[in-house]
């Protein structure tokens, strides 16, 4: 078969290439929505070569390790449960985290922050894809205490609206307050 160069689109012709590396979600960014490779490529750089309907991602040897439609939603992520690992590394800890463990964690700090990250854990459709945002919620008892993450969680169930940004900015009011009383 041959092909007229004027009969192919031009974004097949010339694709969007990026070289990214991985993060510790085993995902890489690309015009802002999140695209899986395997989990084992957590470090390495890759490159994301895109048109219009595919994202793939070859490893530094120019081999596809993953393959995706390309997503035109800000903030997505992409994922192929088979990239998973079984469980959550986080860079920040020398241990695994799943969402057993965020929910423990959560519970000892109080019934509101529990049902807070319960909740995050349980609105996605990957459950993996929110313990960055848990653990994030979780580490606020670092710079505010465990009763003033308590009180935001609290505030932010009452709200509708639970997000980190929300509850880190409860928290920050609540902080102050009683700082300056």
């Amino acid at each position: 078969m041959i092909f007229e160069f004027d009969s192919i689109p031009n974004d097949i012709l010339h694709p969007d290439l990026a070289v990214r590396k991985v993060g510790a979600n085993y995902h890489v960014a690309f015009d802002g929505a999140y695209y899986s490779v395997p989990h084992s490529l957590y470090g390495d750089t890759v490159i994301v070569r895109a048109n219009n309907s595919t994202v793939d991602i070859l490893n530094s040897f120019g081999k596809g390790v993953a393959s995706h439609s390309r997503s035109f939603v800000k903030c997505k992520y992409i994922t192929d449960p088979s990239h998973m690992p079984n469980f959550y590394y986080s860079v920040f800890f020398d241990e695994r985290f799943d969402g057993a463990k965020f929910r423990k964690w959560a519970k000892e700090i109080g019934d509101k922050t529990y049902q807070v990250i319960d909740s995050m854990l349980s609105n996605k459709q990957i459950e993996e894809h929110a313990y960055k945002s848990c653990m994030a919620v979780l580490q606020l008892t670092k710079k505010f205490g465990s009763p003033i993450l308590e009180k935001a969680c609290s505030k932010a169930l009452d709200s509708g609206f639970y997000n980190f940004y929300v509850i880190q900015k409860l928290a920050k009011i609540e902080h102050d307050r009683r700082n300056n009383n």
